[in-house]
């Protein structure tokens, strides 16, 4: 034990996330090295759907922007021991908790119904909207007192407690409370809770979603929101930030009894510290030079970690005129007042920048990010960063803000994290690196038994899928795995039990489970025995929707507008007339009646969502079918009138490129993949950096066949319209790889030069041969293949068709985003087939000169789904018997599908695609997400 318990360092053992974008803490941190910013930017159409008055959507001082946390409705009732009633009454934030609760626990590789130690729960939350804005708005569940179900799934009181009881914790539990660093306290006290033998085992952490999610909020000048809807700490242009929604909570031992027990520690929290600012201060909110500095010196005093040792600081950072500048003097002072002075050089980060300002939550969040620093060894890149803050003196210190991925030329062995509270209650944490203790443990050699379990074969089937991804992907011994599953899982009913003698091999048997089912079984090996505990993804929850909506009241403004627009629908062909619908409409859309006819509408904020918008809207008002890929390309209001016009007047031309990345230099050429739509490469763009201009072919009109040579053919005619001489590059996805070669070789035979070809996990020509299918056959394998190309449009399983004709019949589910018609839906689907039996009569007749990478996705394309369209799954090497230069085959994330609709995923394939264009790759090499 260590000799002054209450210096005791306690490790971080055990993390779980929920955050934008995200669930889970490797896919946070794959965000903040990519600099990904999560905060969304709602249209007036979003707002108004979600219930926020259209006065206060148009004041001119309305921010329309925020983060959301995706499926916040979602909760796996069955497995927590809830009744319906009781989910759809418990406010998201408590549920949502009470699962990340779960995940951390299986992070640290804790069973708390089976440890002897007492584990306690220490967490803070913020106010039930969910309470105020959902229940007490739905007349079947609103209530005139407070009764007891409701209090006690909406009321902060409850929030740790329930947690406790729903997990079965025996140790203490508490609900904290201090405003934005009440999830820093907490970790605060569940620190001192183990030095002091409350607990052996705490849970601390926070949750903060704010409903509704999709809201903005009105900028005041020196206020807290951020004007243009951006968090810029310590940046000159910073004028505040922007509200986040999410949850973390970090599972906390004594790091003695961590490392007997051969714990997986992130790092180590050798001291925290917590005060306030008291009445020394201008007012009630604002922050405190005094309180600050006294918090951050007190908290390396009781650390014992020298100032100077320092690499990383986590600072409270919101990107507030006044706050930054007086969170840098205290940082500043504390470390210079501190015996042996301040760090030659230290970092400084803010991760509401990328996620937003979590309120109860963002301390914890702060905490986890810089564990993970620690950890890895690298600092992510502060984003919305250009120049200091002119009050935040940062060249004349020894303070650096970096704003690329930065790995240290030695270790950083301490780090801090401040958390200031609105009202003075000022917290500071001091980690430093864990140096696991050396051991010579030779490598496995014998069979290891490896057991996974759920309450249900879907739950089952998912957890041997995520548990295959990350062996594929991170370096574990077998008999890490083998202990941390026997020993740091709960069993349940639905068990896979095998043997493997490494962690490929294991793999592999759970990818065999996940597609088809069935694995061997039979276990010869012992029943694991002790070794290191690893950190392995966690439970798959069977998640449903349980969710009261809010009633709109009567006479609303939204559905006054909805009213006003049908009673005026027109099919007016006056081009004057359409022109002013549109720019008002886009206006609208994008709140800023500055915008011209000659406005670019993507310049001026519009997006993919807002264009749907729009073009929803126009469909609506002057009743004409308007086709979204018909829009692709147009960026001025005026052009995007004119083919509304053209439209309606029957004389639109169809649009045979649309633009997906603007810039200077010959562009890249890419071919949609079968489907027809350039969705993917938009997702891509979001992504990318400095790859030059990207330019994308449209697809023929639905019921147009061609072969493979006949759309190289349209393809190259329009291309040499855009760019009279090469030399060219190409590329395309999946079945526009191959649209994509057949057009460099006839680049090639008529003495052009095609210097590249990239392949977006393109199968060779030869897995293609065989019969072309049927309209019957094609919808046999449509089901899986239109879910995993179209996230959330789904088909029923217990209803059949015969032609594709009959498609709309069988849809289960819509997305609330894909508002296109039946007539797009079939049209998509007709596409897709006739592109697929294009591939059926395609073999190159000649070889690609030029270098050539291939993005191959890691994980197999589902066998079932393969063996119904007849595809013959051949590896990507198939590809050199048509390519005669380079090839680079580079491994990403992901499946055929996800690689590109996975938004954790995608951002790992843009930085694949970014370096092989900028610098190109050597020889075959992996991507790891």
């Amino acid at each position: 034990m260590h000799e002054n318990r209450a210096q005791e360092p306690i490790a971080i053992i055990g993390i779980g996330t929920r955050l934008p974008d995200v669930t889970h803490h490797t896919g946070l941190w794959r965000n903040l090295l990519d600099g990904v910013e999560s905060v969304r930017r709602f249209d007036r159409a979003q707002l108004l759907a979600a219930g926020i008055p259209a006065d206060l959507v148009d004041h001119p001082q309305y921010v329309p922007a925020g983060t959301v946390l995706d499926d916040a409705d979602q909760f796996d009732a069955g497995f927590f021991g809830f009744t319906t009633y009781e989910a759809k009454i418990t406010d998201p934030q408590h549920r949502i908790l009470l699962q990340t609760a779960w995940e951390a626990l299986e992070d640290a590789g804790v069973v708390a119904t089976s440890t002897a130690g007492r584990i306690g729960v220490y967490a803070s939350t913020t106010l039930s909207t969910y309470l105020l804005n959902n229940i007490q708005r739905n007349s079947r569940y609103r209530v005139e007192d407070l009764n007891y179900p409701v209090l006690i799934g909406n009321d902060k009181d409850f929030l740790a407690t329930r947690v406790a009881f729903k997990l079965g914790l025996r140790g203490a539990a508490a609900t904290v409370q201090s405003a934005c660093s009440s999830s820093m306290v907490a970790i605060h006290q569940a620190a001192t809770s183990l030095r002091t033998g409350d607990n052996d085992i705490a849970l601390a952490g926070g949750v903060s979603i704010v409903n509704p999610q999709t809201s903005g909020y009105l900028y005041q000048e020196g206020g807290i929101g951020a004007r243009y809807g951006h968090c810029r700490p310590f940046d000159r242009d910073a004028s505040g930030t922007v509200s986040g929604n999410g949850c973390g909570v970090v599972v906390l031992k004594r790091l003695a009894d961590a490392i007997a027990d051969n714990d997986h520690v992130y790092a180590v929290l050798a001291g925290t510290a917590i005060n306030n600012d008291g009445s020394n201060k201008v007012g009630f909110t604002a922050p405190s030079v005094t309180g600050q500095a006294a918090v951050i010196g007190q908290a390396l005093s009781n650390a014992g970690v020298a100032a100077a040792t320092v690499g990383y600081v986590e600072t409270h950072g919101t990107g507030t005129a006044l706050g930054d500048p007086i969170e840098f003097r205290a940082l500043s002072r504390a470390h210079g007042d501190a015996e042996g002075g301040g760090p030659e050089s230290c970092l400084l980060g803010s991760i509401k920048a990328n996620v937003g300002h979590l309120d109860a939550a963002a301390g914890v969040v702060g905490l986890i990010k810089t564990a993970l620093v620690l950890h890895h060894q690298v600092v992510p890149p502060q984003i919305n960063f250009t120049e200091a803050n002119p009050h935040v003196p940062l060249a004349e210190s020894n303070y650096v803000i970096n704003v690329k991925p930065h790995v240290p030329d030695s270790p950083i062995e301490a780090a801090g994290v401040s958390s200031f509270g609105l009202g003075g209650t000022n917290t500071h944490a001091v980690l430093v690196r864990h140096h696991r203790p050396a051991s010579a443990r030779p490598e496995p050699t014998r069979p290891h038994r490896i057991t996974i379990s759920a309450r249900t074969t879907e739950s089952l089937s998912r957890n041997a899928a995520r548990l295959a991804t990350a062996l594929r992907t991170e370096a574990h011994r077998i008999d890490d795995v083998a202990w941390t599953l026997h020993a740091g899982r709960k069993k349940f009913p639905e068990a896979l039990t095998f043997d493997a003698e490494s962690a490929a091999q294991a793999a592999t048997i759970l990818e065999q489970f996940a597609r088809t089912g069935s694995a061997p079984v039979s276990s010869v090996a012992p029943e694991p025995v002790a070794a290191h505990k690893v950190s392995l993804p966690t439970y798959a929850f069977d998640t449903e929707s349980y969710w009261i909506e809010p009633q709109a009241p009567v006479g609303d403004a939204a559905d006054s507008a909805v009213a006003q627009a049908t009673a005026e629908n027109s099919r007016a062909e006056d081009p004057t007339v359409i022109a002013e619908f549109v720019l008002d409409t886009v206006r609208d859309l994008l709140e800023d009646d500055a915008i011209e006819l000659d406005s670019d509408f993507y310049d001026a904020g519009g997006e993919s969502i807002a264009m749907v918008d729009l073009v929803t809207t126009a469909r609506d008002h002057f009743d004409v079918q308007l086709d979204f890929d018909g829009f692709e390309g147009l960026r001025t209001v005026a052009d995007i009138a004119t083919h509304i016009a053209d439209v309606i007047g029957g004389t639109a031309r169809r649009a045979t490129t649309v633009r997906i990345v603007a810039g200077e230099g010959a562009p890249l050429f890419l071919v949609p993949p079968a489907g027809g739509t350039n969705f993917c490469y938009s997702r891509l763009a979001g992504h990318l950096d400095n790859t030059g201009p990207i330019t994308a072919f449209t697809a023929p009109a639905h019921g147009e066949s061609a072969s493979i040579r006949e759309l190289a053919r349209r393809n190259v005619a329009e291309l040499v319209t855009i760019q009279p001489s090469g030399p060219y590059r190409l590329g395309g996805y999946s079945f526009g790889g191959n649209v994509a070669l057949e057009m460099a070789l006839q680049l090639q035979a008529v003495g052009e030069t095609v210097t590249e070809l990239y392949l977006f996990d393109s199968h060779a020509p030869l897995a293609y041969l065989g019969d072309e299918l049927t309209e019957a056959e094609f919808l046999t394998a449509l089901p899986q293949m239109i879910s995993a190309a179209v996230p959330g449009l789904t088909l029923a399983t217990d209803r059949t068709a015969d032609t594709l004709a009959e498609l709309p019949t069988l849809l289960a589910s819509r997305p609330d985003w894909l508002n296109i018609s039946d007539e797009d839906i079939v049209g998509f689907a007709q596409t897709w087939r006739q592109n697929h039996n294009a591939l059926k009569g395609y073999y190159p007749d000649s070889r690609f000169h030029g270098r050539c990478v291939i993005f191959d996705a890691a994980e197999e394309h589902p066998e079932n789904e393969l063996a119904s369209l007849r595809i013959r799954l051949v590896p990507k090497d198939a590809w050199l018997a048509h390519l005669d230069g380079e090839v680079d085959i580079i491994s990403v994330p992901g499946n055929h599908y996800t690689m590109f609709t996975d938004a954790d995923l995608v951002p790992a394939l843009a930085a694949a695609f970014t370096a092989a264009v900028a610098a190109g790759a050597v020889g075959d090499t992996e991507v790891v997400a």
